[in-house]
C-alpha cells in the first residue's frame, strides 16, 4: 500500500503539525548536560617560548559538544606559564606550573575538584601540571675518539637554561652525520668502522655539534726489553697511532727507541715514552727496541698500543 502525502490536503495538517513538534521536542531533548572538558593536550616538557593552542570544549556524554557554554583558562604561577583567554598558552622561564580550564561554573585549581572531577561551583575543571624547560645551551663532550669493537660510549649531554642551570626531563635528539661510521643507540654512540663523523645533540633549535674519530685496537699489551732487546710488529696498509710507556727498572735515565722497516715514518729517538702517528703505504715492520748498553742497561718495562686510525 501507498501513502501518499498531500501539503494541500486539509486532512494532513495535523499530521503535518505533529511531525515539526516531534522534530522541536527531539532537538529540546538533546543532551546538553556538560559531561567533561576535551582538549588538546600540550607537550609532556615545553622545550620553547611558542605558543601553544589547547583547543578545549565542553562536551556531553557522547562527546557532543555544547554550544554556549565557553571554557575559561588560568594558570599558575604566572612568571613561568601564561594562558590567553583563546586558549593558547605560552612558557615565560623555565620551572614547574599548573593549568586549569574550567567550564560550566567558578572553579579554582587549589582543590576546589579532584582534576577532570566537578568544581566547587557547580561546573566542570580540569588542572593539568605543565612542564616549562627553556635551554640556551647544550654541553656535548668534545674530540670523542671511539674504538671499534667496544662497548657504545654514553654520551650525556647537558641542557642548560638561564644561569647555566641544568635542566631536568628534557628530551634531546641526537643524530650522527655519519652513522656507518658512528651509530646513535639511544644517548650512546657504537663505533661501526674506522673514520669520522660529527655529532648533534638539539632540543628544538637549540643545538650543540662534536667531532668524533673511530679507530680500531690493532695492539695493545704489555711490553718487556732487557738491554739490548727489541720487539718487532707487522703492520698492513693504513695509518696508525702508536704509543709506547715504558719505565727503567732501576730508575736510569734511559727509554727506547722506535724504527721502522717498509714505510716511510721517522725513526724515534731514545726516551721513555712515544706517541706518533704514520702512514703505511705497503706491508710494514715497526720496531720498539732497548738500546745496548755494552750489558750495563737497565731492562725498561711498560706497555705498547697500536691503533688505525683515519686518515688525515
Amino acid at each position: 500500500m501507498h501513502l501518499h502525502l498531500c501539503p494541500i490536503c486539509p486532512g494532513l495538517k495535523g499530521f503535518s503539525l505533529a511531525f515539526s513538534f516531534l522534530a522541536l521536542l527531539s532537538l529540546s531533548c538533546a543532551d546538553k548536560v556538560p559531561a567533561q572538558i576535551t582538549f588538546t593536550a600540550p607537550p609532556p616538557v615545553i622545550v620553547s617560548g611558542k605558543t601553544v593552542r589547547l583547543d578545549a570544549a565542553l562536551v556531553n556524554k557522547k562527546d557532543e559538544p555544547l554550544a554556549g557554554q565557553a571554557v575559561t583558562y588560568s594558570a599558575t604561577p604566572a612568571g613561568v606559564l601564561e594562558v590567553s583567554a583563546t586558549g593558547t598558552l605560552r612558557c615565560l622561564q623555565s620551572g614547574d606550573a599548573t593549568l586549569t580550564l574550567a567550564a560550566g561554573g567558578q572553579s579554582s585549581a587549589g582543590g576546589g575538584a579532584a582534576p577532570g572531577g566537578a568544581a566547587a561551583g557547580g561546573g566542570l575543571t580540569q588542572s593539568l601540571a605543565v612542564k616549562c624547560r627553556l635551554p640556551i645551551e647544550i654541553a656535548l663532550p668534545q674530540d670523542l675518539q671511539l674504538v671499534l669493537g667496544g662497548h657504545p660510549v654514553a654520551l650525556r649531554p647537558r641542557v642548560l637554561g638561564e644561569g647555566g642551570i641544568e635542566l631536568q626531563d628534557v628530551p634531546i635528539q641526537i643524530t650522527s652525520s655519519d652513522p656507518s661510521v658512528v651509530a646513535i643507540e639511544g644517548d650512546a654512540a657504537r663505533a661501526v668502522a674506522v673514520g669520522r663523523a660529527r655529532l648533534r645533540a638539539a632540543v628544538e633549535e637549540i643545538a650543540a655539534v662534536a667531532p668524533v674519530e673511530v679507530i680500531e685496537k690493532i695492539v695493545s699489551e704489555p711490553l718487556a726489553l732487557a738491554d739490548g732487546a727489541r720487539r718487532s710488529f707487522k703492520l698492513e696498509p693504513g695509518v696508525y697511532l702508536v704509543t709506547v710507556e715504558m719505565t727503567s727498572d732501576v730508575r736510569a735515565a734511559q727509554g727506547v727507541t722506535v724504527s721502522w722497516e717498509g714505510a716511510a715514518c721517522e725513526v724515534q729517538p731514545e726516551r721513555p715514552s712515544h706517541r706518533l702517528r704514520c702512514r703505511v703505504n705497503e706491508p710494514a715492520t715497526m720496531t720498539v727496541a732497548n738500546p745496548a748498553q755494552i750489558g750495563l742497561g737497565a731492562r725498561m718495562t711498560g706497555s705498547v698500543a697500536i691503533y688505525r686510525v683515519p686518515g688525515a
